[in-house]
């Protein structure tokens, strides 16, 4: 199987890259918490708290794309949610479910970058007015 080198220097392990087989079941995982995450606006008629729920619930899907991908155990999972901040580890779940689906390659800071330039291409604030 073809291995996927991921960039892991943003995260409080002792490795800079691991190598990730993405198996069926890793990309059946990978889609599911995608899927949460994508669907995350809140619904008509839903409940701050049933919103709360959804929320929580694709947090900890997105800890577990991680901890299952690399390989991690709990303790390194513990150190990552109590060092980082929680937008880093949304945008590193990013990342490593756009690198599992074949859609990035590279380091997470070039991806950070790609991020970044395309928000400024999309941002109407970005824009001149021409008026």
């Amino acid at each position: 199987m073809a291995k996927m080198t991921v960039d892991t220097k943003i995260l409080p392990i002792k490795a800079d890259s691991i190598d990730v087989v993405p198996t069926g079941d890793l990309g059946d995982v990978v889609r599911e918490t995608l899927i949460e995450v994508l669907d995350s606006d809140p619904r008509d008629n839903e409940s701050y708290v049933d919103y709360i729920k959804r929320q929580a619930k694709a947090k900890a899907d997105e800890m577990n794309v991680i901890k299952v991908a690399l390989g991690l155990n709990a303790k390194e999972m513990e150190k990552i949610n109590k060092t980082l901040e929680e937008s880093t580890i949304d945008n590193y779940a990013a990342y490593l479910m756009s690198v599992l689906q074949g859609l990035t390659t590279g380091s997470y800071k070039k991806f950070m970058e790609s991020q970044q330039d395309d928000e400024a291409e999309t941002d109407p604030k970005s824009e001149e007015d021409e008026d």
